[in-house]
């Protein structure tokens, strides 16, 4: 999982979506939320974030080319 850190500099709708578009990608993929694949998936999602990607669509797509 990213270091906490790095987490602070999304606001609270931000942490929301990346939260919201990893859970869903960790269900569609039958993934543990507390697995390794889903911590790449979050490293991945809080990545794009941080880069000015806010489209929970976006996210999806970063974590998915990421080949997680």
């Amino acid at each position: 999982m990213p270091p906490l850190l790095n987490l602070i500099p999304l606001d609270d709708d931000d942490l929301q979506t990346v939260s919201d578009v990893v859970r869903q990608w960790c269900n569609d993929h039958g993934v543990a939320l507390d697995s390794e694949r889903a911590r790449a998936a979050m490293c991945a999602a809080v990545d794009r974030a941080l880069a000015g990607e806010k489209s929970p669509v976006t996210l999806s797509v970063a974590i998915n080319a990421a080949n997680i």
